[in-house]
């Protein structure tokens, strides 16, 4: 039999790799204190600072 030499990468090896780089992400993505939960926080400082500015202005306007 004619054993034939292969050069290059194995479809196994690549998909290792692209599980590894996917799990990065997720990790990142997801992580305690990754990018969601930084959304998340400014998310709500954003609606904290319109609740806020339409409270201050609420009051302004129709304060006796």
């Amino acid at each position: 039999m004619i054993t034939r030499y292969k050069s290059g990468q194995s479809i196994l090896e690549y998909t290792l790799v692209l599980g590894a780089v996917i799990a990065v992400i997720v990790f990142v993505l997801l992580g305690e204190g990754g990018i969601k939960q930084k959304v998340q926080d400014a998310y709500t400082a954003s609606g904290d600072a319109i609740s806020n500015t339409t409270k201050d202005l609420t009051a302004g306007v129709f304060a006796k």
